[in-house]
């Protein structure tokens, strides 16, 4: 019995000097991994060829509505924006227009983006236009691609939508005729 403690000792020592090892790694490399997601997620943005997916909405009376199944997305391509989303929330001035939901497809303005490394979210904002209302875009995105889009419209009160950040691939492959 005396010969088991001693050697019970020293494999419990050395299990525990293990398991601190093997959780000051797991620590790195979870940080080496959060890095290199928000690093790609930078490639998306810094490219401005990016759709966002949207899935929720909020509405400014805290009502969260799922949008999943639907179509309803915000799409930047270079200098110009285009945008197909659902509203569910005040409209301030009525127009007689058949168009429902938020739908536009405009040259971007004003477009300004903000990294902060230390907490890994990109923030983005612009403005956009359709025929009779102007959007401001506000996009915080975070280091895995999901992101929150506040959206306020100069006739609508201000909505929020939850999704994620794709980027658009274009296919360089020629078109048989």
């Amino acid at each position: 019995m005396k010969k088991i403690s001693p050697l019970l000792l020293i494999l419990v020592i050395f299990t525990s000097f293990t398991y601190a090892q093997t959780k000051e790694e797991k620590k790195q490399i979870k940080e080496k991994l959060a890095q290199e997601e928000f690093e790609s997620t930078k490639k998306i943005i810094d490219s401005k060829m990016y759709v966002f997916d949207a899935t929720w909405l909020t509405t400014q009376n805290a009502r969260r509505i799922n949008i999943m199944g639907n179509i309803n997305q915000i799409e930047v391509k270079s200098d110009s924006t285009k945008a197909s989303l659902q509203y569910f929330g005040v409209v301030t001035v009525s127009r007689f227009s058949s168009e429902s939901g938020v739908n536009f497809d405009d040259k971007i303005e004003d477009y300004i983006v903000k990294y902060n490394d230390k907490k890994k979210k990109i923030f983005i904002s612009y403005t956009a236009r359709n025929k009779g209302e102007k959007y401001d875009i506000s996009i915080t995105v975070f280091k895995d691609g999901s992101a929150f889009v506040d959206l306020y419209g100069t006739y609508r009160n201000n909505i929020t939508y939850e999704g994620t950040i794709e980027p658009i691939i274009i296919n360089n492959k020629k078109k048989k005729k």
